[in-house]
């Protein structure tokens, strides 16, 4: 027995594969066994407060009584020094490109963060590690990385207090919405200049990790595609665009009847926004508004945040998150 647990503290778990076809394969990002071995959210995920839920680490809206979504995971550490200081290494979750290496924790809420591109699996993936006290310094943007392997240190870096006793990983899989986040960022006040290109927070939407790991466990998927499909539309709409649409290209299984010359398209989102399926709309169609509300899933996003339409009357219309998903996914 103490042997395996030594053997959990030095390495990452793997997550079974479904068949010799499979073309990737999962690790876990942290050295914890406890999520392979079917235990509970209180053995791997960081509450916000010592008062608050083990929930509170998860995904979804599970911040502020249900108004407050958080994107991704928060895994804290089996190992830390004297000072409590985290010591736990962060593991590459599948085989990829480092895209992106923030070094400066005062740039970003998500402190030291790296970014990893996943092209060979349908559709590509990017996985988001944060909160890192180092960044191993053999990776630079373009470097490949195996599954696996050690990218990091979990801490608690951030551009605002994060304790020493609440070190953790912030983790994330999702998609990429958008090529010109730049430019839809330049249309925005915010107060803070975007110092990451196409790879901040905003313009990566997520899946939940942990429901995603726990298919693949069961082997319920060979293709995050099939995972995708399984996912519920809450909402699907039409929106006029003429411009270059690149998360179609980007996408193309997301996208399979994309047409470059189209002007109307219909897209179908699941939970919290994640684009599901794009399509040109091919008949003739007037169309007024940017965005028409085809329909909605009036109990597939039960709790208040990220609602992706609120009701005016006896009218649903888009939300400013769900304008914001659609501005970056068709353009302004």
């Amino acid at each position: 027995m103490r042997f395996t647990l030594l053997l959990s503290l030095l390495y990452p778990v793997f997550f079974s594969a479904n068949s010799s076809a499979e073309s990737y394969r999962l690790s876990w990002p942290t050295p914890n066994p406890s999520f392979a071995q079917g235990l509970g959210y209180s053995t791997f995920l960081q509450k916000t407060g010592p008062d608050k839920a083990y929930s509170s680490g998860a995904f979804g809206c599970v911040r502020n009584n249900g108004y407050k979504f958080h994107e991704g995971v928060d895994l804290f550490p089996l190992r830390r020094d004297k000072e409590g200081k985290a010591e736990d290494s962060i593991f590459a979750s599948m085989d990829g490109i480092v895209v992106h290496i923030n070094k400066t924790s005062s740039y970003s809420a998500y402190g030291k963060y790296i970014v990893l591109e996943h092209s060979n699996c349908r559709p590509a993936l990017y996985s988001l590690y944060a909160h890192l006290s180092n960044i191993s310094p053999k990776l630079k943007v373009g470097t490949s990385v195996a599954v696996a392997e050690e990218i990091g240190v979990m801490g608690n870096s951030s551009s605002f207090r994060i304790p020493i006793s609440r070190s953790h990983l912030h983790f994330e899989i999702g998609l990429r919405l958008s090529d010109s986040f730049q430019q839809w960022f330049n249309t925005k006040k915010f107060k803070t200049q975007n110092r990451h290109g196409n790879y901040s927070g905003f313009n990566l939407v997520g899946i939940d990790p942990l429901h995603f790991f726990a298919e693949y466990q069961k082997k319920s998927f060979k293709q995050p595609l099939e995972f995708i499909k399984t996912l519920p539309v809450i909402v699907k709409v039409r929106v006029k665009s003429s411009k270059t649409v690149d998360f179609a290209i980007r996408y193309p299984e997301l996208c399979p009847n994309y047409d470059p010359r189209a002007k109307i398209w219909d897209c179908s989102m699941g939970p919290y926004g994640i684009p599901l399926i794009i399509e040109p709309v091919k008949t003739i169609t007037s169309q007024n508004k940017k965005i028409q509300i085809l329909s909605y899933d009036l109990h597939g996003n039960k709790k208040p945040c990220r609602s992706l339409v609120v009701r005016k009357g006896a009218d649903y219309l888009p939300s400013e998150q769900l304008k914001t998903y659609i501005e970056l996914l068709f353009g302004q």
